[in-house]
């Protein structure tokens, strides 16, 4: 897909590779960002840095777990291309870490995700063309035990993202879900783990929106993952397993 004179909407754009993301679409000729954010003076701070550089970011409030929040953006008018960026995550062993902690993850990461994809679909559908992008992880494919329910959510995620390929793929949107290692973002801040730039990531999720690649990992680090997981799955598992909190 050509991303100029695209409109565009990300999710949790506030911070991190979703404000990266707005202004790398901006930058690469979006005619429109829409950048979602929870908070006023979140969404004052993007205007301002929006503005400063005549960048075309229209921030809105969006909290991907608000029902009205999600269904106001079906009134946006047509978006080409939809990012499910929203994220949060936890660290801790599944068995003894707050178990409010896990369903919420769960409510943003996949659900969340879910809940904008049945709001711009149809009109994707309608126009029989868009792109949907889900931002996982590379351990959506084997678990990080240090993020043991954070993964768990990226891989319902990835698993939702195939289900909206199947049901969409013939009515010419294209839906691809995003596999980084870790990014050095707010999020990270407590992984002593090999980091990625936002503006790496985000560089690379714009080329295979351009390239329309299936389910692509993001960075070496991820490629080697996912290589691991076809020569020696159990390995893979075993190495990935002894990082926990």
């Amino acid at each position: 897909m050509d991303i100029r004179n695209r409109r565009v909407l990300i999710t949790g754009a506030s911070r991190g590779l979703g404000r990266t993301l707005a202004f790398a679409f901006a930058a690469a000729g979006a005619r429109e960002v829409f950048a979602g954010a929870r908070n006023a003076k979140d969404i004052e701070k993007l205007k301002s840095a929006a503005a400063a550089i005549s960048a075309p970011i229209t921030p809105i409030k969006l909290d991907v777990t608000s029902d009205d929040d999600v269904n106001a953006t079906a009134n946006l008018g047509f978006v080409d291309i939809l990012v499910n960026n929203a994220g949060i995550a936890s660290y801790g062993d599944p068995l003894q870490m707050n178990f409010a902690d896990a369903m919420r993850e769960m409510n943003v990461n996949y659900f969340g995700a879910l809940r904008m994809a049945r709001a711009l679909a149809p009109a994707m559908i309608e126009r029989g063309e868009g792109v949907i992008v889900n931002v996982a992880t590379a351990f959506a494919k084997v678990n990080l035990p240090l993020v043991g329910t954070y993964c768990a959510s990226k891989a319902a995620l990835l698993s939702l993202g195939q289900a909206l390929r199947a049901y969409l793929a013939d009515k010419g949107v294209q839906v691809m879900t995003v596999m980084p290692t870790t990014i050095d973002t707010e999020m990270s801040r407590g992984a002593d783990v090999p980091k990625m730039t936002t503006e790496f990531v985000a560089g690379e999720i714009l080329r295979h929106i351009r390239e329309e690649t299936i389910d692509p990992p993001i960075g070496e680090e991820a490629e080697k993952i996912l290589e691991g997981l076809l020569k020696d799955p159990i390995a893979m598992e075993r190495m990935i397993g002894q990082i926990r909190a």
